[in-house]
């Protein structure tokens, strides 16, 4: 699956995609909302005028037409469902609908397509099931598409969709994501070329995949600074928030258990200042894993034991935390491939000769 899904906050006509999708009726005219903000950009005499050679696009397919006055180069009309209640087949009918756009996108040639939240508007769609299906859809595509060099962008208008979308895209991602395959003559210890050189290497992702234990989202209860925390994922979220001065998020974050949704407030922090996240997370970072691991003398043991291997997260999509390589990959095995920075593996080993030291 060589294609990727982010979302913006950004009117979609703004995006910088090569194709944009218009929420289209079967009529094919112009509408209100997400479609006449289209026409309106488009040119709606010229764009009407394209709509009018196709005359009828059933729920759950699409066309397409140039984009005329707009940035993206075509504009991909999908028909989403009305929602009636559920029982209808307008999940089916909406993932069509993504799926058809998706198609007609890599037929013609784009490299990256802007959605909207399909059929969410005047359409009735309940929130948060278009979120899933429609992610669903994008990653079955994706998935069956493995070749397929597509950037997929959702736009949204506000912080909460922004926040909420985020949430559900990471559980989609986590959903769709192949799972480790056992090898049989896999050892503890790996090998890891960087450079000429090779290095012992132990590899890791998910709490209950191989070496799980070394993963933020592992539940280790610790306290610190007189909080309780869980696990160090909600240690990191809690201080982001708190550092960007966020406190009602900072609550959030410790009122819930679910690693996820963490992870999800922590990303939507008010007061976000990239540069300075930085430079602080992996100080931050540092100060929960000595928590986790001095506090939980079986981990520390587990941690011990790795002796000097180089610890390495193995997430596709985390350009940060991990390698950028997924753990099933031989390409993490050299260095010269990740395309991440790994900061937690490299924390992970500061903490260890913290440990080991003392």
């Amino acid at each position: 699956m060589a294609g990727k899904i982010e979302i913006q906050k950004i009117s979609i006509v703004d995006l910088d995609t090569d194709a944009i999708v218009n929420a289209a009726n079967e009529e094919l005219r112009e509408g209100s909302g997400v479609c006449g903000a289209i026409f309106a950009a488009a040119g709606s005499r010229e764009l009407q005028k394209a709509c009018d050679v196709y005359g009828y696009c059933p729920t759950g397919d699409a066309v397409i037409t140039p984009g005329f006055r707009l940035k993206a180069k075509y504009v991909v009309h999908a028909v989403g469902p009305m929602y009636r209640d559920g029982k209808h087949g307008e999940k089916e009918l909406l993932k069509s609908a993504y799926k058809k756009s998706l198609k007609l996108a890599v037929e013609n040639g784009c490299h990256s397509i802007g959605f909207p939240l399909i059929s969410a508007g005047i359409f009735g769609y309940p929130v948060e099931d278009a979120w899933k299906d429609a992610f669903s859809a994008c990653f079955e595509f994706l998935n069956e598409t493995p070749d397929c060099d597509l950037k997929i962008v959702f736009a949204v208008l506000n912080d909460r969709m922004l926040a909420q979308g985020k949430g559900y895209l990471y559980q989609c991602e986590k959903e769709s994501a192949p799972q480790a395959k056992p090898h049989p003559k896999r050892t503890a210890v790996d090998k890891l070329a960087i450079g000429s050189a090779i290095y012992d290497a132990i590899y890791f992702h998910k709490p209950d995949e191989p070496n799980g234990y070394l993963s933020n989202w592992y539940r280790s209860p610790f306290d610190l600074d007189g909080v309780h925390y869980t696990s160090v994922e909600q240690y990191i979220m809690f201080q982001k928030c708190k550092l960007f001065g966020d406190e009602a998020a900072a609550e959030s974050v410790l009122s819930t258990d679910d690693v996820a949704a963490q992870q999800a407030i922590g990303r939507s922090a008010n007061g976000y200042i990239g540069t300075v996240w930085a430079g602080m997370r992996q100080l931050i970072a540092l100060k929960g894993l000595t928590a986790k691991f001095s506090q939980n003398e079986d981990l520390k043991q587990k941690l011990l034991d790795t002796g000097d291997a180089y610890l390495v997260e193995c997430a596709r999509m985390d350009k940060v935390w991990a390698c950028g390589i997924r753990l099933t990959d031989d390409r993490r095995f050299d260095a010269s491939n990740w395309d991440g920075e790994n900061i937690l593996g490299f924390a992970l080993m500061e903490v260890r000769d913290t440990l080991r030291g003392e």
